[in-house]
């Protein structure tokens, strides 16, 4: 932090007083930022959740359920019902990261700015929002475990609330980190396991960062990344294979594979492109998989990532970003982004199968009265029903036709 004293021009000639002014506002300045420093010392650090209002700096802001205006239309590749669930006029800011659904009525939008959530009890029909900051730092994922759900994002903080927003709890992830000065974090995605073993990924401070629990998110901890190369940046996703193993990829353009529960890494993909970056990844079993990132890359392998083959995408998508990649029944989905284009992408969502081949359009349609931006960050997928993000839309549809 820096601290810039500013003394004016006097208009008389009082050298003595204006002196001793000087010095008076230069002490008092010291004595306050020592005080400040004392302050946050003697700072009680909980290291466990906490209750939102017990934490200053955080500002839960509650906005009134927003009704939507449900439309629907007709997805031309499966000639199946899409409706659109979630909508913005105003655009802006308002990108959401992810979505889940864990019955077919209650789901969650986490993006935008502000730490932002979106909560439906009613299937999308009305969303209250619970915004925490004044800040334009964003959610980036969510996950319910043990029927609590956990947001993380750009925060230092793990927000948790077990009864779907009535209440918000917090633990500070600061203290696991021995830095001085300003730290910043970014955690991008929160996934479990089962009931017990779940990981946090993202970056501090310019460094990769994986969180582990093994008691359904009531504790977590730093876990030791050997392995993996020191100038090595974010772990932008991961996929956990089983107790063991675990695969993930990072915005450095790299993928590697731990099979002692992310304590020591073994590289299994280096890009040699320039300015690669790797935002997604899913697999089937410990074999099959696919990962994804800039410049329409997408790489599969069937054999647990000692060979991959780059699958070329259609023109349309080649200069996208694979932001998400989901498998479902027997295939999988692939979701992509284009940020601050103003044309309408035709389609950002495909379906491939688990042989690395078969590359086709997931979600089209012809209906006018429906933009499609192609700036989408998030699958979901509840028994047969596919949640699909664009920007602030949230589309509902289903995996296939059912004829």
């Amino acid at each position: 932090m820096w601290l810039v004293f500013y003394f004016p021009m006097e208009t008389s000639y009082k050298p003595y007083q204006t002196a001793m002014k000087k010095i008076t506002i230069l002490l008092l300045c010291i004595l306050s930022i020592i005080y400040s420093c004392s302050e946050k010392q003697n700072k009680e650090v909980k290291h466990t959740f906490v209750a939102v209002k017990e934490v200053p700096e955080i500002e839960l802001e509650t906005v009134t359920d927003s009704t939507q205006k449900n439309y629907d239309f007709i997805n031309t590749t499966t000639n199946q019902k899409v409706s659109v669930l979630h909508h913005i006029e105003q655009t802006a800011f308002h990108v959401y990261n992810s979505v889940t659904f864990t019955t077919d009525k209650i789901g969650v939008l986490v993006g935008g700015t502000g730490l932002r959530a979106r909560i439906t009890k009613n299937g999308g029909k009305t969303w209250k929002q619970y915004s925490f900051s004044r800040f334009a730092n964003s959610f980036h994922d969510i996950a319910f475990v043990n029927k609590s759900l956990f947001v993380v994002g750009e925060s230092n903080y793990i927000f948790k609330t077990s009864d779907l927003g009535q209440s918000w709890s917090v633990l500070d992830t600061e203290h696991f980190f021995d830095v001085k000065g300003i730290v910043q974090f970014e955690y991008y995605k929160i996934r479990f396991l089962n009931h017990k073993l779940g990981y946090i990924s993202g970056v501090q401070n310019g460094h990769p960062v994986l969180l582990k629990t093994t008691n359904g998110g009531t504790d977590w901890g730093v876990v030791q990344k050997k392995g993996l190369d020191s100038k090595e940046f974010a772990i932008s996703d991961f996929k956990i294979l089983s107790e063991n193993e675990l695969i993930i990829v990072t915005q450095s353009g790299n993928c590697y594979k731990s099979i002692d529960q992310g304590n020591t890494w073994t590289l299994i993909y280096s890009s040699d492109e320039q300015y690669s970056q790797l935002n997604a990844i899913d697999f089937k079993d410990a074999q099959t998989g696919y990962i994804g990132g800039l410049n329409g890359t997408l790489l599969h392998t069937d054999d647990g990532g000692t060979t991959w083959e780059k699958i070329a995408l259609p023109a349309a998508a080649s200069k996208s970003n694979i932001s998400d990649i989901l498998f479902v029944q027997d295939h999988f989905l692939i979701t992509s982004a284009i940020s601050f284009d103003n044309e309408e992408r035709d389609v950002f969502v495909y379906t491939i199968d688990e042989k690395g081949s078969n590359l086709q359009p997931f979600l089209t349609k012809d209906d006018s009265e429906v933009f499609f931006v192609g700036d989408s960050y998030g699958l979901d997928v509840l028994q047969d029903t596919v949640y699909v993000l664009d920007r602030n839309n949230l589309y509902k549809t289903v995996v296939a036709d059912k004829e």
